[in-house]
């Protein structure tokens, strides 16, 4: 998953219900100097955190109160 600009902001939602709890696979490695798990990928699977199952979680730009 790419990095995404500040300027343009965005939520991720369950094309199934509509939530927002979306978990992305993961991977950390350990770093001794700091002695802390640091994340070094994030891959594409995502899964609904709600409805437990694997999805293709859809992006939407976050709305500015007018």
């Amino acid at each position: 998953m790419p990095a995404r600009e500040p300027d343009h902001p965005i939520t991720i939602h369950c094309p199934h219900c509509g939530g927002q709890s979306i978990l992305a696979d993961a991977c950390a490695r350990w770093n001794v100097e700091t002695q802390e798990w640091e994340l070094s990928n994030v891959f594409d699977n995502t899964t609904c955190d709600d409805c437990g199952i694997e999805v293709s979680a859809v992006e939407r730009p976050v709305q500015e109160d007018a």
